[in-house]
Formats: C-alpha cells, sequence, structure tokens
C-alpha cells in the first residue's frame, strides 16, 4: 500500500480511485466493504483559516472584507475563527536574560486589566489581573531578570512592585506619561503665562536625546 492510497476509515480496507467529486477532489473505493470516501487534508485547512486569523488580529482590515477574500461569509469565518481564540500563548519568559531597559503599563478591557512587560521591540511577558495593585504587578515581575532600567507610568502599584522585586533597578518615570499630567493641570490651551510655559517645557520632554539637551531643560524648568 503506498502512501498516496489511503486505507478505508471504516474497515482498514485497501481502496482504489473511483472518479472525482463535482469539486474535482479524488474519490477513494473500498476494496472490501464498498464505501467510497474523499481524502481531506485537515491539517492544510487549519493552517489556511488560521492564517486569515492571524491577519485579522494583527491587522486593521474588518472581518467582513478577510471574508470576502476567503470566498465565505463574516459568520463562516467568525465560526471557524471560534477555536483558535482559546489558543494558549506561551508565556515564560527566559529568567536568565537581562534586558538594558523594560518598559510595563496596563491596559483595561472587558476582561480586566492586562499588565505588560515590554523591551524595545518585543512583549516579554503578561499577566491578568482585576486591577495595577503592588501583588498583580508582582506576579508579572517575579519571572523576569532585574534590568538595569524600568519605564512605568507613575502608578504606585507598580512602583512598589518593582522595589519588592527589582531593588537595584533604575526607574524611570514615562515622559508621555508625565506630560499627560501636566496637560491635565494647565490644559491644551493655558491662559496664564506660566501655564503655557510649564506646559511648553513639558513638550519638550519628549523631543530630548542627549545630556546637553536634558541639562539645559532642567535649566529651563528652573528659570
Amino acid at each position: 500500500m503506498t502512501p498516496n492510497r489511503p486505507r478505508c476509515p471504516l474497515c482498514n480496507g485497501e481502496t482504489k480511485k473511483n472518479g472525482t467529486t463535482s469539486k474535482g477532489s479524488i474519490r477513494w473505493r473500498c476494496k472490501d466493504c464498498g464505501s467510497t470516501f474523499t481524502r481531506r487534508r485537515t491539517d492544510q485547512t487549519r493552517a489556511r483559516d488560521f492564517a486569515r486569523f492571524h491577519t485579522y488580529v494583527t491587522g486593521t482590515a474588518p472581518l467582513t472584507d478577510i471574508a470576502r477574500q476567503a470566498g465565505v461569509s463574516r459568520w463562516t469565518l467568525d465560526r471557524r475563527f471560534a477555536s483558535f481564540w482559546l489558543i494558549d500563548v506561551p508565556n515564560t519568559p527566559d529568567p536568565n536574560r537581562v534586558y538594558d531597559q523594560i518598559f510595563i503599563d496596563g491596559t483595561y478591557t472587558d476582561a480586566g486589566c492586562l499588565l505588560v512587560a515590554a523591551s524595545f521591540d518585543h512583549v516579554i511577558a503578561w499577566h491578568w489581573a482585576k486591577g495595577e495593585s503592588a501583588h498583580a504587578y508582582t506576579q508579572l515581575l517575579r519571572g523576569i531578570a532585574e534590568p538595569l532600567c524600568v519605564v512605568l507610568d507613575g502608578g504606585q502599584g507598580a512602583y512598589s512592585a518593582i522595589k519588592a522585586c527589582w531593588p537595584n533597578t533604575v526607574i524611570q518615570r514615562c515622559l508621555v506619561h508625565a506630560q499627560r499630567v501636566i496637560r491635565r493641570y494647565t490644559t491644551a490651551r493655558p491662559r496664564t503665562d506660566a501655564g503655557k510655559a510649564i506646559y511648553a517645557l513639558a513638550l519638550k520632554l519628549t523631543t530630548i536625546t542627549n545630556l546637553d539637551q536634558a541639562r539645559e531643560w532642567t535649566l529651563h524648568l528652573h528659570d
């Protein structure tokens, strides 16, 4: 029996070709029981559907457009994607890899708060929690080696977890979050001269790239 000639799925008997279906697939007939069947490559079908699922979740195209490209309805494609949402993505960071800088933050969704630790180019680890508490951030950080520097939004929960898990790590406040805090007090269109000066300094925070610019910014802040 050659690998290209399958066994009968009912009696495991030998088979022979028995024409084709209306779609062009080869029909096989069992020599013993007489049953006919077609050979399906479910692995190729799943791989094709998962490629479309990956395009959907990582892109901006709506499900309707992807379904149109696949030649099916959006409800059919949604049914095919149902099992892919349950795939458990590996979340085991290398405990021996030391990063120069790590960014941590929380994002709130309908399912809860997703805490994420990332480097410049990839996500290191994540943890689902009810909120950005010290305990939740501890669960996120405990499997990661102590980095040289960590950037956070300024929340007390993250700060406490870093001090407990990474006592020697330098803590850097996220400059974008610092800008947002200042804008909250001055608004985007401050009316007073002091508010305009402080907000202008806040906007320059994210343009600093070297020590000379940082020194000049600090002098302007003192002035």
